[in-house]
């Protein structure tokens, strides 16, 4: 999912270059503006809490404002934002007020809006909450092409956290083949989710790995080393231990660079287990390392 553009080119003056006077529009809040902005450029620059600090800013001034689209605009970069500090949680309550704002005037309300809504609960653990944002966003469509697959993305997750091959085969259906990496991506882990519901761990554990590979190319990392977790069961469930030790070393390496030890903690300890049992010391002792190094930033902050 890509945050949303600025606010400043939707709410800037277009030049005339003569002709009959074009309506400008409702002029630009400069505060609104340069905290929407501040907020955009600190999560290209990976920086989540100070992204999430600087779209609270412009929240409160589109409130403020009373402005309906800004609020649908900035909610979202908000939510997103928290979700990539790490707080899914805030990231709901942000989408659904939001929205209920929107809903009481009657206006409409951006699917990608609803979007980060069905992630945000799908990572909080709310499975129901996921799938039926997620079918809303399918039944409203969006301009945006990206958005309808996002959504029968997180259907496809949501049926297969419950075991429901029928309903994961038909977000399958819906995702076509793509030359974009990190639709391709969400595909392949869908078809490996898949697979392994069938019982081909083979079969999953390629599946898995190319979803991989287009994440790493598609810079989502988070994604990359959720694929790579999934590989890793995947091997494990081949008679692969070796293998599994491996990618859960990678996966967990990932994530606790990352900032996500919630994450890396337990992927590096079974990568750790798998590697006593298969005699890769080098596994273990980069276990150790990493764990040595993230003592150390503890340390510091």
């Amino acid at each position: 999912m890509r945050h949303a553009s600025s606010l400043l080119s939707a709410l800037a003056l277009a030049a005339c270059g003569g002709g009959a006077p074009v309506d400008p529009g409702p002029p630009p809040d400069i505060k609104l503006d340069q905290a929407n902005k501040a907020g955009t450029q600190a999560l290209s620059m990976d920086l989540p809490s100070v992204a999430v600090r600087q779209y609270k800013v412009a929240l409160s001034r589109a409130y403020e404002r009373d402005d309906a689209g800004a609020i649908g605009d900035v909610a979202y970069n908000l939510a997103l934002a928290q979700m990539k500090a790490g707080d899914s949680k805030a990231a709901v309550a942000t989408a659904r007020e939001a929205r209920a704002d929107l809903d009481r005037r009657r206006a409409t309300v951006p699917p990608e809006l609803i979007l980060v809504q069905a992630a945000a609960s799908y990572r909080s653990g709310d499975l129901g909450a996921a799938g039926i944002a997620a079918q809303e966003v399918v039944e409203r469509g969006s301009k945006d092409p990206d958005v309808v697959p996002r959504a029968w993305f997180i259907r496809g997750l949501v049926a297969a956290d419950r075991g429901d091959a029928t309903g994961l085969a038909q977000s399958i259906a819906a995702l076509s083949p793509s030359k974009q990496t990190d639709l391709e991506a969400d595909r392949q882990e869908l078809q490996g989710r898949a697979a392994l519901l069938a019982g081909d761990s083979a079969g999953a554990l390629t599946l898995f790995e190319q979803s991989a590979v287009n994440r790493q190319q598609a810079l989502d990392y988070r994604g990359m080393a959720r694929a790579l977790s999934l590989a890793g069961d995947a091997a494990l469930r081949s008679g692969r231990s070796a293998d599994a030790a491996d990618l859960f070393l990678r996966a967990g390496r990932s994530a606790m660079l990352q900032g996500d030890a919630a994450t890396a903690t337990p992927l590096l300890k079974r990568a750790e287990d798998l590697g006593k049992q298969t005699g890769q010391t080098g596994i273990v002792e980069e276990v150790t390392r990493l764990r040595r190094v993230a003592a150390e930033r503890t340390t510091k902050t």
